[in-house]
């Protein structure tokens, strides 16, 4: 009868195991947003770290904009404790974009797949198509979000007519 019940609970966790699996495979593990200002980007950065908080995990910050990360605790009352902040250099080659960062998507994939942090936030950088599925691709398999985050200029919002 201990054996029965024993297999009993294997079975349960397998299927409680499968559910959640698929659950998770539903889940958006890779998003772009286009932020107008400070305040707006403030509260992105802020509503990330609290929908991550129970995971207790690292969020990581790459090319982070310095003042909206400041407002995070003073503002908004994330522990920061949890939060990891690093910033790339720009390497401007006359291109438009000289706003846009060219990160190393090797080291990303490697930080979304090993899954040591809840999410991972891309202050504006640029990927091809094909890299973003990749980058999808690391951030499901290692149960990390991904946030791409474009800021936009006040000059870029103004349209002529």
């Amino acid at each position: 009868m201990f054996q029965h019940l024993t297999n009993n609970t294997n079975n349960l966790t397998n299927k409680n195991l499968t559910i959640c699996n698929i659950v998770n495979n539903n889940i958006n593990w890779f998003e772009s947003k286009k932020i107008s200002d400070q305040s707006e980007l403030s509260k992105q950065y802020a509503t990330i770290c609290q929908q991550h908080k129970q995971q207790k995990k690292w969020v990581l910050f790459i090319n982070p904009d310095e003042a909206s990360l400041d407002e995070l605790a003073n503002t908004h009352g994330v522990d920061i404790s949890k939060v990891l902040c690093v910033n790339v250099k720009s390497k401007h080659n006359g291109s438009k974009q000289e706003d846009s960062i060219s990160l190393n998507i090797e080291q990303i994939k490697s930080v979304l797949c090993r899954g040591n942090c809840s999410a991972v936030i891309l202050s504006n950088a640029l990927f091809k198509q094909a890299e973003i599925v990749q980058l999808n691709n690391c951030a499901k398999k290692g149960e990390t979000k991904c946030l791409l985050i474009k800021t936009i200029k006040a000059k870029e919002n103004v349209k002529l007519h």
